[in-house]
């Protein structure tokens, strides 16, 4: 819980939490007031055996998710972990809309995480994703229309990276690259036999 990484000190608080409150109570009092403000939010608004579910990510949650996902096999969670920090989560309500103000430079690479929406240009809708759907620039065969909304259908989570960010980490590991490139184009073999 001393570690200055966040997705290790949350880790940490959440296995000690589980384990025994008093010594969790006991160590959160030795932390400096601006981590225990994180921490004690972050273990008290989530449960993390309800999964994305609940309405509260930890990052760990956000990095065995996308580790999960075919586009993302095989990559170490140290690089996903990187990109976890780029997530902005959208918990949803059903028939609930967000709208994207966004340059054509940086559309929104989403992630499904949980339940079905529907991205929408200008009024129409583009596909209808499901969970363990992405959507963005790399992970779609020819053109890819810009999102300027998307309405969830059920209850959703989606998991929104800038499309520049997705660069920036990408940028900084060439590791996470090679891994992204190899598992999509298998994926594009496996769609074509």
């Amino acid at each position: 819980m001393f570690n200055s990484d966040k997705l290790l000190q949350e880790t940490a608080a959440w296995v000690i939490y589980h384990k025994d409150r008093k010594a969790y109570q006991t160590i959160l009092e030795r932390l400096p007031e601006r981590d225990k403000k994180f921490i004690d939010a972050s273990i008290e608004n989530n449960q993390l055996l309800d999964g994305l579910n609940d309405g509260f990510f930890l990052w760990i949650e956000m990095v065995m998710f996308i580790k999960q996902m075919p586009s993302f096999a095989n990559i170490h969670g140290s690089l996903l972990s990187d990109l976890a920090d780029k997530i902005t989560p959208l918990d949803m309500d059903p028939g609930e809309r967000i709208k994207f103000n966004h340059d054509s430079h940086n559309t929104p690479l989403l992630l499904v995480a949980f339940g079905n929406v529907t991205p929408k240009n200008n009024g129409s809708e583009i596909t209808r994703l499901k969970q363990g759907s992405i959507y963005g620039e790399l992970f779609s065969d020819g053109y890819v229309a810009p999102v300027q909304e998307i309405e969830a259908t059920q209850r959703s989570v989606v998991f929104k990276i800038n499309l520049m960010d997705f660069y920036f980490v990408m940028a900084n590991h060439h590791e996470l690259v090679q891994g992204l490139l190899k598992n999509i184009t298998q994926e594009d073999k496996h769609q074509l036999s």
